[in-house]
C-alpha cells in the first residue's frame, strides 16, 4: 500500500495520527494582538489531559513525514512560546515581572527546551539528507538567527536582562540554564562537526538580519504574519500541543523506523537532557496552561 494515510492498520491496531502541516499566523514581532471579536471560541478546552507515551514507537512510521512534521511543528509551538514571553516583559524589558509572569516564563524555557528535544527525534543521516537539504534549497546560510520571534526575547536567553540576577528568578535562571545545556547538546548530536548551514556557506558575510531573511525563515517554517487576537493565539498553540500529544501517543519519542530507533538522550548525557525524555510533553502543557491564563485574562469580560 503506498502513502502512510491510506494503508490499513488492521485490528485493533489504532489510526495513524494525520501530521497535517498547517500555517501559524502570528503578529509582527512587537505588534500587539486583535481586540477579540465576538463569536470567537473562548477558553474551554483547559481540562484535557496528558496522554501517555512510549519512549519507543512500536507502529512503524513513514521517515519524511513524520520527521519533517516534528521540524515544522517543534519550530512553530516554539515560536508562539517566544511570543508568549515577549508579551511578558518585552514592552518594559528593564523592569523585572511580577513572580506568576516570572514562573510562566520559566514554563516556556522549560516547554521549549522540550521542542528541542522533539524537532530533533530525527535519525542523523536523515536530518543531514533531508531536513537540513530542504533548509539549504531555502537559503544556503540560513540560520535560527533569522527567526523574527526570537530576537525580541534573545536577551533573556543570554542572561543579559538586568533584573535576572534577582533571587526571585533562580527558577527562571535554571530553566535558562537548562536549555543552554539541551540546546547544546542537541546541536552537538545533529551536527557533530559543528558547522551551522551559516559557518559552512563560504563567503557570506556577517551582517545584520534583514527583513528579508526573517521572511525567508518564516516562509519555511510556514508562519504567516497577520493581525490576531488572544485567543486565537491560544487556540493555535493549543492545537499544536493536541497534536504533538497524539504523535508522541501513536509514534514514540522516539519512531520506529524500519525497524530501528534512533534514540536523541542517552544514559550518558545526563540528568538535564534525560528529564526531558519522559516529561517533554507534561512540560508543554504546563506552558501552555499558563501562557493561556495569562493571554485570556480579562478576554470576553
Amino acid at each position: 500500500m503506498k502513502g502512510g494515510q491510506g494503508s490499513r492498520t488492521g485490528p485493533g491496531r489504532p489510526e495513524p495520527p494525520m501530521l497535517q502541516l498547517r500555517p501559524l499566523f502570528l503578529p509582527e514581532p512587537g505588534r500587539s494582538f486583535e481586540p477579540s471579536g465576538h463569536g470567537e471560541p473562548g477558553d474551554d478546552t483547559m481540562a484535557q489531559g496528558i496522554p501517555d507515551y512510549k519512549v519507543f514507537g512500536v507502529h512503524p512510521v513513514e521517515a519524511e513525514r513524520v520527521f519533517w512534521y516534528r521540524w515544522i511543528t517543534g519550530h512553530q509551538v516554539s515560536f508562539a512560546l517566544w511570543r508568549a514571553m515577549y508579551d511578558i516583559f518585552g514592552d518594559s524589558p528593564d523592569t523585572m515581572p511580577p513572580r506568576p509572569e516570572l514562573d510562566v516564563l520559566a514554563a516556556c524555557v522549560d516547554a521549549y527546551s522540550a521542542m528541542l528535544l522533539y524537532s530533533s527525534t530525527v535519525p542523523c543521516a536523515h536530518y543531514h539528507s533531508h531536513i537540513r537539504r530542504r533548509m539549504a534549497l531555502q537559503h544556503p546560510a540560513i540560520s535560527g538567527t533569522w527567526a523574527p520571534d526570537y530576537r525580541p526575547v534573545r536577551r533573556l536567553f543570554r542572561g543579559k536582562l538586568s533584573w535576572q540576577g534577582d533571587p526571585a528568578c533562580e527558577p527562571l535562571g535554571t530553566a535558562v540554564a537548562r536549555n543552554a545545556a539541551a540546546h547544546d547538546y542537541i546541536a552537538a548530536h545533529l551536527v557533530p562537526d559543528g558547522l551551522s548551514l551559516l559557518q559552512q556557506s563560504i563567503g557570506t558575510p556577517a551582517m545584520a538580519v534583514s527583513q528579508e531573511k526573517e521572511e525567508l525563515y518564516d516562509n519555511l517554517f510556514l508562519t504567516l504574519r497577520r493581525p490576531i487576537s488572544r485567543i486565537q493565539f491560544v487556540g493555535q498553540l493549543r492545537a499544536r500541543v493536541a497534536e504533538v500529544g497524539t504523535d508522541l501517543a501513536h509514534n514514540g519519542l522516539y519512531p520506529n523506523v524500519e525497524g530501528h530507533h534512533h534514540p536523541v538522550v542517552t544514559g550518558h548525557s545526563g540528568g538535564i537532557m534525560m528529564t526531558l525524555v519522559p516529561g517533554a510533553l507534561r512540560a508543554l502543557d504546563e506552558a501552555t496552561r499558563l501562557v493561556a491564563r495569562h493571554q485570556l485574562q480579562g478576554v470576553g469580560a
